[in-house]
């Protein structure tokens, strides 16, 4: 047994009451109800780990006067557990943790009422029978946010020179009394809108450069989005839909209250656009990918390596000092750390500092050096980003990847990935997928892997590969450098980690490898990105027949849905940055290959009226360089002599010969 099992045991979820379900791991009546998480089966009990559970909360604030839970407010807990009940057991949803979203949905719904009714002096709802059709149209109606409410918070944030914590923006609302739902659209609308000037974020201002990789601007973030309000409108649908066995259930439906598309039209002024995936710029991808694998071959063993000789230098010196500190003196942490030497191998990435608990800027290093911490997350982007762009799935596969994914067949010799892919269907458990990948991929992730597993086993976790996460827990900053000397019982606990690390990760990636500017601006790439680049490349490559593997490939239901990722405008820019990159990567391929005495003669002529050029031609030679292909038949070569210069050349074309 590990000899950390009791500590986990602490962490179980226990048992309240028996509640004749087998999706609710604790009593159906308690203020909470613990359901499985997406990839975990459906049925949960008492012995079920919590990290294996989402929470459904209750004890939320729905009006001045109490929380939900109280006792005043008990027939509307009750028809609401009820309805939540009926929604999953009637096959309205096919998954129970999709329930946390409805309710926080429909309490949102209550407080609105609840608000409505306090600004005309009448008293909170005490049964979901008295909401009414004028409350509904009123809660929508919160979602149309006004321009000078939206810049009264911009205002107000300007004045906060750090990231705003949970307190300023309470702080906000309270003197600008907005409804509570339009100040958490426009609170999420701000943070998801990567804009400097609007937002400081941890994000943000770890970015260098400005982000490039931004879909909407300023004036769209005071529309409504639609498909916002088209799923609340739907949740709350579950009111009326399902509202057997409840004492107050509403008369209406929200849905045909609302009336459809025409009822959105005539309630909002309008709408934000609907905005795909941005497409990544190729010179983006293929930047990304070349020096993640570089990372993993130059650094991925020296750090593991560093890692282990750093861990055996702390345990001899640990005797001499208290665990507390350790815990909490970074500057004891750091000269112990400087101690140890540096392999040869990692020089190059100038760790000159170990990197601080409770941050991991790099500016905390001197210039031009990195932190331990910031070396250790490279590497994790680094294979992050590689899964991304050979796999071509959605992100939370990736992040399920457990330890035991690499797989080599002894049948054909060919290397695959084996990960669980989620599909629109009603099974809560995930399909598992075998995806072909290079050798090369392979083996680094195999490498990779025993790096992942000795971030637990420096705390006496051995875990079986097939039960440990490829993308641990174990990666955060806090376990990488304090716990370790005095971890408490919810350190022994293994999780995969989430999107917003693994965001923070590749920004910083794409900082350190330096991603070319556009503009003076970085395309910070996101993990969907990967996905849909892989869409289109795919889709052209196959002269746009190959719609129905990619559709398969990508785990859609249908081809509509396939195209909308695959498809690029002909006008695009895209498409023209993407012949450009394909090109400087097959000029420097070509650098190293000899050319005949004929090729050699044609490009000596053509130096003496040669056109000096960037690599992205300038529009005039471009397209004259069309107009004569198009009139003649003819094929154009190019030919790099020197770094600055790019010699092209025509010869007959293959029909014509």
């Amino acid at each position: 047994m590990n000899k950390h099992s009791s500590a986990i045991e602490k962490n179980i979820t226990e048992s309240l009451a028996k509640n004749g379900t087998n999706w609710i791991a604790n009593d159906i009546n308690a203020s909470f109800w613990n359901v499985a998480k997406l990839e975990k089966n459906i049925e949960v009990d008492s012995n079920t780990p919590k990290s294996h559970l989402t929470e459904i909360i209750f004890s939320k604030k729905i009006s001045s006067f109490g929380i939900l839970t109280d006792e005043i407010y008990c027939n509307i807990f009750a028809d609401l557990q009820q309805c939540l009940k009926n929604t999953f057991e009637s096959n309205s949803i096919s998954k129970p943790y999709q329930l946390a979203n409805i309710n926080r949905n429909i309490i949102s719904f209550i407080v609105s009422v609840n608000e409505c009714r306090e600004l005309n002096d009448l008293p909170p709802i005490l049964a979901l029978n008295q909401i009414t059709e004028e409350d509904f149209f009123d809660f929508m109606e919160s979602f149309q946010t006004k321009a000078e409410q939206f810049y009264a918070v911009v205002d107000e944030l300007k004045l906060i020179t750090h990231q705003p914590t949970n307190k300023d923006w309470e702080n906000i609302n309270s003197k600008l009394k907005l409804r509570s739902k339009t100040f958490s659209i426009i609170k999420a609308r701000i943070k998801a809108s990567k804009l400097k000037e609007l937002y400081i974020s941890n994000s943000s201002t770890k970015k260098e450069f400005d982000d490039a990789n931004i879909s909407r601007g300023i004036h769209e973030l005071t529309l409504v989005n639609k498909k916002t309000v088209q799923n609340i409108t739907s949740d709350l649908e579950h009111l009326f839909n399902n509202s057997q066995d409840l004492k107050f259930p509403i008369n209406f439906s929200p849905y045909e209250t609302l009336g459809g598309e025409e009822g959105l039209a005539t309630l909002f002024d309008g709408f934000q656009n609907e905005v795909k995936t941005a497409a990544m710029p190729l010179e983006t991808a293929f930047h990304l990918i070349s020096q993640s694998m570089k990372f993993q071959i130059n650094y991925g063993p020296s750090l593991l390596k560093y890692l282990k000789d750093i861990d055996l230098h702390y345990k001899n010196r640990a005797k001499y000092y208290a665990k507390s500190t350790l815990l909490k003196e970074c500057y004891t942490r750091e000269r112990l750390f400087l101690i140890v030497k540096c392999p040869v191998e990692l020089i190059s990435l100038n760790i000159s500092i170990l990197g601080l608990e409770h941050e991991v800027k790099r500016d905390t290093s001197p210039k031009g050096s990195i932190s331990l911490v910031n070396a250790i997350q490279l590497h994790l982007a680094s294979m992050y980003i590689l899964l991304l762009a050979y796999l071509a799935t959605r992100e939370f596969s990736i992040l399920l990847l457990k330890r035991n994914c690499f797989e080599h067949s002894p049948l054909d010799g060919l290397c695959d990935v084996k990960f669980k892919q989620q599909k629109a269907s009603t099974f809560n458990l995930l399909e598992t997928i075998h995806r072909p990948i290079p050798a090369q991929i392979y083996e680094l992730g195999l490498q990779y892997c025993e790096f992942s597993q000795y971030l637990e086993e420096r705390y006496g976790i051995n875990h079986d590969d097939e039960n440990s996460y490829l993308f641990t827990n174990f990666h955060n900053a806090k376990k990488l450098i304090t716990r370790h000397f005095c971890p408490s019982d919810d350190d022994f606990i293994p999780e995969h980690l989430y999107s917003d690390t693994m965001q923070s990760c590749l920004n910083h990636f794409s900082d350190w490898s330096g991603v070319p500017l556009i503009d003076e601006k970085r395309w910070y790439a996101t993990e969907h990105q990967f996905r849909r680049l892989f869409a289109i490349l795919y889709f052209s490559l196959t002269n746009e027949e190959g719609i129905e593997e990619l559709s398969w490939f990508l785990g859609h239901e249908n081809l509509e849905m396939t195209f909308g990722y695959a498809e690029i405008h002909p006008s695009s820019e895209w498409m023209d940055e993407a012949i450009i990159s394909i090109a400087k990567r097959a000029v420097k391929i070509n650098e190293n290959l000899n050319v005949d005495k004929a090729i050699s003669n044609i490009v000596e002529l053509a130096k003496e009226k040669s056109i000096k050029l960037n690599l992205q031609l300038e529009d005039v030679v471009y397209h004259a360089i069309n107009e004569r292909i198009k009139k003649t038949g003819e094929e154009v070569h190019f030919k790099r002599c020197d770094d600055k210069t790019i010699y092209f050349y025509f010869t007959e074309g293959a029909n014509n010969a």
